[in-house]
């Protein structure tokens, strides 16, 4: 075997190697905390204390709006403070 003809070879697969290795060594990200949401870890800190109280996301009617009248007959159900019906 003559190592002249493969010797082009060798290189070029050393070279493949080195830039396999520096993509995979210059391409990681590494994690970043101070991007994570943090609100639900303060939330569950400040309740810590009260297991029975609880928050609601939900937007309470203050009279800004007008609704028109609901149709249908009242369920037994209710959504947050909000009365069910079925229509």
């Amino acid at each position: 075997m003559d190592m002249k003809k493969y010797g082009k070879f060798v290189y070029l697969g050393a070279a493949l190697v080195l830039v396999l290795m520096a993509v995979r060594y210059f391409g990681k990200e590494t994690f970043q905390p101070e991007f994570l949401d943090q609100t639900n870890v303060e939330r569950t800190q400040t309740k810590a204390k009260s297991s029975y109280e609880q928050s609601t996301n939900a937007v309470r009617p203050d009279g800004r709006f007008e609704a028109p009248p609901i149709q249908g007959m009242k369920s037994p159900f209710r959504v947050n403070m909000w009365d069910s019906y079925i229509p």
